[in-house]
């Protein structure tokens, strides 16, 4: 049990290399061991928009900063000050070995969308890179060692470029029509669960992780509204109510070889899926967040 869902407090998720998930709500920063109940690990500067975990330390931003911990004994370690013009509403946080990246952005009530800037920091050093400036879509967005994967519109405002953003620096995007979509990484490929505008269909587009050449793409049913890479495999949420909260909602395994999907499990009221090596679904039972791990 993760406490009532605030009006004034979101989530924000991210699961370690070793499983254990940390979560932000307001300024605190908690941590779920295995089955545990949580506990509360930090009291950020302020509201905590994003968290990311590497296998000795963790991430959190707040605002503009982004503040590296020491996981094993708590304390701080350096920050990090994006120089980003307007003040943050959210933010999406990736860090694997010794890359961090910051997907930020400012949207609000009235703006709606707004695009995001993208920032790469290295943990060895104090400077931060601007590698796309409000130009990606929020939360579409995974990374693995090879990079940062996520999706960005073309300045004239139309769509759209699926794109892998190195450590290095270097970049590679392909052009792609059908986004923004949900994006998950597996078994070597990037996959989108893409609305094609076309047919007005739902697609799972895959593409090469390495070259982001295109493979396979089989329509999926339009109630499939989460996807992420997992240590049970590529996990697909299937929420076939008219309400994101869905009390027959199911989880399916997807062959990465070919798109199939596997037999459904239901998890009542599954709200999202957590990225990371074990399998993490979110769940809202009536206005309660709950933590509920799937056994492999």
């Amino acid at each position: 049990n993760l406490g009532k869902v605030s009006s004034s407090a979101g989530y924000v998720f991210a699961e370690a290399p070793n499983g254990v998930v940390y979560y932000g709500s307001g300024p605190l920063v908690y941590v779920v061991d295995g089955t545990s109940s949580p506990v509360v690990l930090l009291q950020a500067a302020g509201t905590v928009l994003g968290v990311a975990a590497n296998s000795a330390d963790l991430f959190v931003q707040t605002g503009r900063t982004v503040t590296e911990y020491s996981r094993a004994a708590g304390t701080k370690i350096g920050t990090w000050t994006l120089p980003f013009k307007m003040t943050p509403t959210s933010a999406s946080l990736f860090a694997v070995g010794g890359t961090v990246w910051s997907s930020t952005d400012w949207a609000t009530d009235e703006s709606g969308l707004e695009y995001a800037t993208v920032y790469r920091m290295a943990t060895s050093s104090s400077t931060v890179h601007t590698v796309a400036n409000s130009s990606a879509y929020p939360f579409d967005m995974a990374a693995d060692s090879g990079g940062l994967y996520f999706e960005a519109v073309r300045r004239n405002g139309t769509n759209g470029y699926l794109v892998r953003a190195e450590p290095s620096g270097s970049t590679l995007r392909r052009s792609d029509g059908n986004i923004d979509a949900p994006l998950a990484l597996a078994g070597g490929k990037v996959f989108l669960l893409a609305i094609h505008y076309n047919n007005d269909t739902t697609h799972l587009d895959s593409f090469s992780a390495a070259t982001l050449a295109a493979g396979f793409s089989p329509r999926i049913g339009q109630t499939y509204r989460d996807i992420a890479g997992t240590g049970a495999g590529l996990l697909v949420l299937d929420q076939p109510c008219s309400s994101l909260v869905c009390s027959t909602a199911t989880v399916r395994q997807v062959a990465t070889s070919s798109g199939a999907l596997g037999a459904p499990l239901r998890v009542r009221d599954a709200l999202t899926l957590v990225p990371g090596p074990s399998a993490v679904v979110i769940t809202d039972v009536g206005g309660t967040y709950h933590l509920v791990r799937l056994a492999r």
